[in-house]
């Protein structure tokens, strides 16, 4: 990877090409070392080391993106050339916000050496094959961990400069059986001893003995107990429809016309909050704009939205530090989301349950209507009955339809554990969840309950 001085120095070669117009500049350079593994063998090992860079040159009504992996001085100054020569064929729209020009300089340095040396290549492979070895035929794993190194520069022709560096390591495991049982889990960390590798194995091995055969239920609601991988799959879609000011602006969003009401449960409140210990992030935005804390949801009443400089600027406010890159089409997003958690763990909430329904995780997500956060998707990797606070068979998996303004105005219950999860631009930390009167609204088998 590049040192911060030459970074800063890839922006100021597209600034001088630009040649007194207004550009933005970011530079992204990332190292990952992954190793794969899958029929409970590491299979592939592999390194790579990346730098991009992005070019913003803005006209009066006009914004031209070019981004370019040739990051010689010559291969900067082309894509300052191919931006310029694109605005002649662009057509024009409304004219894009001022550049950010303030502070002068923001930069912070989370990059975390014990890290490094606790994931290497070689430990890596160490650290798998001791968990691979305990898995017993017919059962196998399939997965991946991978330790990334990032650095980001941000500098535009007003004369800003951020700079950002961190790392992390990903781990997600997949135990499969023959007859289709399965059982997930995964793993987040910025510091060694936030992830035990042997702890995720067994929770996923765990939850593929327990998935053998499955019994098919009617579609109808249900309670259900999400663990936190679930819940993440609804709040994600959730922020990305409803926590933007753009969709609200476009009356997309749920929100529209409802800040300040009460629209989840109180037992909910969410935070973005990059400064969080859960949930660390940048100081700055993509257009370069320090980041600030937001109150999403405080006691079910939904208090703030993102703000990118476009989203802003129409209503005559601030970016509040959100943006997900100039012209992206979902505007500003919450990203270092923090959720207030409860009294009482997953388990003891299991335990309490007399009927219900435990979910590990959903996929094939949806929004079906943005406006009432209706969402579909399948449960997968474990979707088991709760009987008498106990769990007693695997369910076939189903499909589920819901709103989230229902569903999370009927939360019975928030764990006091929590889990970080990888999210598109960063992490969050999410807490278990129960629901009453979930729907479920599809099968994935068509067999009766108590056929074979």
């Amino acid at each position: 990877m590049f040192k911060k001085e030459t970074l800063y120095e890839m922006i100021d070669w597209a600034i001088q090409a630009a040649d007194n117009r207004p550009i933005h500049v970011i530079v992204r350079s990332q190292a990952e070392g992954l190793t794969r593994f899958a029929n409970s063998e590491i299979h592939q090992n592999v390194f790579e080391d990346r730098t991009d860079v992005q070019i913003v040159l803005l006209d009066e009504k006009k914004r031209s993106t070019v981004s370019t992996n040739k990051i010689t001085q010559e291969g900067i100054e082309q894509a300052v050339k191919e931006a310029i020569e694109n605005l002649s064929f662009l057509p024009e729209g409304d004219a894009p916000p001022a550049l950010v020009d303030s502070p002068d300089l923001m930069e912070m340095d989370r990059f975390e050496p014990t890290l490094e040396e606790a994931f290497d290549e070689e430990k890596r492979a160490v650290l798998l094959g001791q968990e691979l070895d305990k898995i017993i035929l017919p059962y196998k794993a399939f997965g991946q961990i991978s330790y990334k190194e990032n650095s980001m520069v941000i500098g535009n022709s007003t004369g800003i400069r951020r700079f950002f560096r961190g790392n992390s390591v990903n781990l997600s495991v997949l135990i499969s059986h023959d007859d289709g049982a399965s059982g997930f889990a995964s793993g987040v960390a910025n510091a060694p001893a936030e992830l035990d590798i042997a702890q995720v194995f067994t929770k996923a091995y765990d939850k593929a003995k327990m998935n053998h055969n499955p019994e098919t239920i009617h579609i109808g609601a249900y309670t259900v107990v999400l663990e936190p991988q679930a819940v993440f799959n609804l709040m994600m879609y959730t922020t990305l429809l409803g926590f933007s000011a753009k969709n609200l602006q476009q009356k997309m969003s749920f929100l529209t016309d409802r800040l300040g009401e009460k629209v989840f449960d109180e037992k909910i409140t969410i935070k973005d909050d990059w400064q969080s210990e859960a949930a660390p992030g940048m100081p700055f935005d993509m257009e370069g704009t320090p980041r600030t804390q937001l109150t999403l949801i405080e006691n079910g009443v939904a208090k703030e939205v993102a703000y990118d400089s476009e989203s802003a600027a129409k209503e005559g406010k601030k970016s509040t530090g959100h943006s997900a890159g100039m012209g992206f089409f979902g505007g500003a997003i919450p990203t270092n989301l923090v959720m207030k958690t409860g009294e009482k763990t997953l388990e003891q909430i299991i335990a309490e349950t007399e009927n219900g329904l435990l979910v590990t995780r959903f996929h094939y997500m949806n929004p079906v209507n943005p406006r009432q956060v209706l969402l579909t998707g399948l449960t997968r990797d474990g979707f088991y009955k709760i009987e008498n606070g106990k769990i007693t068979g695997a369910v076939a998996n189903m499909r589920m339809t819901e709103s989230m303004l229902k569903a999370f105005n009927q939360v019975a219950e928030i764990s006091s554990d929590t889990e970080r999860i990888s999210a598109f631009f960063a992490n969050v930390q999410i807490p278990a969840m129960k629901i009453e009167n979930f729907h479920f609204t599809g099968q994935t088998s068509i067999r009766e309950p108590g056929q074979t």
